[in-house]
């Protein structure tokens, strides 16, 4: 009886172990960063990267930084995001794009919802979750006008 009563709790402890370690696991992936990357301006306009063509006009970028993590959080933000050589914006709204797999299809293509851009300074900040295409190969992400033409990339 105390043998089995051992064994017993020693299972339990066990178990307890092992499926509070994969919940703990399981929770933790969503956090997981797939990528953390500076931004760089459009420097040649109408130019096509994985995808997603560049706008009419070249744009630069004082500072840009974004981030994607495994659960689809889209982290994206712009400072001076401003027409090259004009240096001013005068667009007022932009937002996120992850093109995933090379942008071979549209499905390959998520967006996030459109996001306020500063006029005249170009500063802008995306915080969405997106549901990325499985799976999601060489990520490359955007900041682009409402209409998708990219500003921004991290390609």
């Amino acid at each position: 009886m105390r043998r089995s009563l051992r064994f017993a709790i020693a299972t339990a402890l066990l178990a307890g172990l092992v499926l509070g370690t994969g919940s703990v696991a399981a929770a933790n992936r969503g956090h997981h960063k797939i990528l953390d990357v500076p931004l760089v301006g459009l420097a040649v306009p109408r130019t096509v990267i994985a995808g997603v063509t560049g706008a009419g006009h070249a744009w630069a970028i004082d500072e840009g930084n974004a981030k994607l993590f495994a659960d689809g959080r889209l982290l994206i933000n712009v400072e001076g995001l401003v027409l090259s050589p004009e240096g001013t914006n005068p667009v007022t709204s932009g937002k996120g794009v992850v093109s995933c797999n090379g942008g071979a299809t549209a499905a390959d293509i998520v967006s996030s919802a459109v996001v306020p851009l500063s006029v005249p300074d170009g500063d802008a900040h995306v915080n969405q979750w997106l549901t990325l295409p499985s799976p999601c190969l060489n990520p490359v992400i955007f900041f682009t006008s409402g209409t998708g033409a990219w500003f921004a990339t991290s390609g």
